[in-house]
């Protein structure tokens, strides 16, 4: 069989198409590149925020567990003084118990 000739026109549509083929490719090809930077943009945006997220929470975690050991050893300064208050009520009952007999 004879291969057909090809026409001037036919190869210049031919061009067109391909070329319009290529610039659509190339247009998809962008588009998916400004998505692909939003997504690893947004990706180093999130990782940023939990790492800040993390560092402020450990600080409160120290900042809590500073207090609650503070509060102890109050609590524990405070149960002293009671208990020496105590002890001083009752040996001022017992010397004012001595005077009353005597």
């Amino acid at each position: 069989m004879k291969k057909k000739k090809a026409r001037p026109g036919d190869l210049r549509q031919q061009m067109t198409r391909v070329r319009n083929s290529r610039d659509n490719l190339k247009s998809i090809n962008r588009e998916k590149a400004v998505t692909n930077k939003k997504l690893r943009d947004r990706g180093a945006e999130l990782a940023e925020g939990r790492d800040q997220w993390k560092a402020r929470s450990n600080e409160l975690d120290r900042q809590l567990q500073a207090a609650q050991e503070e509060t102890e050893r109050e609590r524990m300064r405070a149960d002293k003084e009671c208990e020496r208050a105590d002890k001083l009520q009752t040996e001022i009952e017992a010397v004012w118990g001595k005077k009353s007999r005597a």
